[in-house]
């Protein structure tokens, strides 16, 4: 039962899920290795060899087999040789005779991820919600300077951009630095989602300018971004997107505006970013921002792949 507290009254609004059945069945779905093993294991997981001989030494485990043991460190948490540990005991239980990499073959083949793992694009007309967040990256230098007294002011961010669809499957990501402009990352995420099926575009104040406005019609797209309080009407004779919106929210408020254009549809972005925190962690266990990268990507296949599962649908409890 989640409780949300109205923004017109003290009274606390209630809702329940209707296909908790559905529901906790997917929730334990989520930890079953048959979901996450293929049934051609046996002849994936090697790399083919090929007839092309190309400089250096040619790959022994394909591309999916390390994808496949990246998935279990995150999914169970573990660290690279307790996933080699938890392969080998695997394949010993049931009978597979079959080479494992060693643990620093899989880090240095970690930023190849990005290669065969493709997030879903838009086929169908439908809104895309934009957002970033922030990851802490590997270290614990900051605790180290801070337990000693020393107030350790450089912290370092790794900032995830990411646009979530209607059905809440995220369709593009980028990984950068805590110093990046989130407005930066709109065109590519716009570009990785398929452009020409995106209707709306939704975000936060943090993405309002009048350069992310002209972009997004151009791509005959409808911005929803709210400017902020203090935003003016730049031209009253030929208004743009963005001045109407600036003027319709002087003259009737902004929760008219919010409630006009179904606003509350972002909370879908939100609602993501807790479930990616709360199943993979606020920390990054890569050290380079190429694996950082390749790790990213990794956690957001993963997370379609557990709401491609099943998602609660909840209604209000009255």
């Amino acid at each position: 039962m989640k409780k949300q507290i109205s923004k017109f009254s003290n009274k606390k609004i209630s809702y329940k899920v209707t296909n908790w059945h559905e529901y906790n069945k997917a929730l334990k779905q989520r930890g079953s290795l048959t979901v996450w093993l293929s049934e051609d294991l046996d002849e994936s997981w090697l790399a083919p060899s090929t007839e092309e001989r190309k400089r250096g030494r040619p790959l022994v485990y394909s591309q999916a087999c390390i994808n496949l043991l990246l998935t279990f460190r995150h999914l169970f948490k573990l660290a690279l040789r307790q996933v080699i540990g938890f392969i080998e005991s695997l394949f010993t239980l049931s009978g597979k005779i079959l080479p494992v990499p060693e643990f620093s073959r899989l880090s240095k083949r970690a930023a190849q991820a990005l290669s065969c793992l493709h997030l879903p694009s838009l086929n169908e007309p439908t809104h895309l919600v934009i957002d970033s967040t922030g990851l802490k990256v590997f270290g614990e230098k900051e605790w180290l300077e801070t337990k000693h007294g020393k107030q350790y002011n450089r912290k370092v961010w790794r900032k995830l951009h990411i646009g979530v669809e209607e059905g809440g499957y995220i369709t593009a990501r980028v990984l950068t630095d805590h110093h990046t402009d989130d407005r930066a990352c709109v065109p590519s995420l716009i570009d990785q989602s398929n452009a020409s099926y995106i209707t709306d575009c939704l975000a936060d104040g943090g993405y309002d300018s009048h350069q992310i406005y002209k972009f997004l019609e151009d791509q005959t797209i409808k911005p929803f971004i709210p400017p902020p309080s203090q935003a003016v009407v730049r031209s009253k004779t030929n208004p743009s997107t963005r001045d109407q919106t600036v003027k319709y929210i002087k003259e009737k408020g902004y929760w008219a505006w919010y409630y006009k254009n179904d606003l509350g549809r972002r909370n879908k972005v939100e609602n993501t970013f807790y479930r990616l925190k709360t199943i993979f962690g606020r920390k990054l266990s890569s050290r380079i921002l190429p694996n950082q990268d390749a790790e990213s990507h990794l956690v957001c296949c993963m997370l379609n792949k557990m709401t491609s599962l099943g998602m609660p649908k909840s209604v209000k409890a009255y």
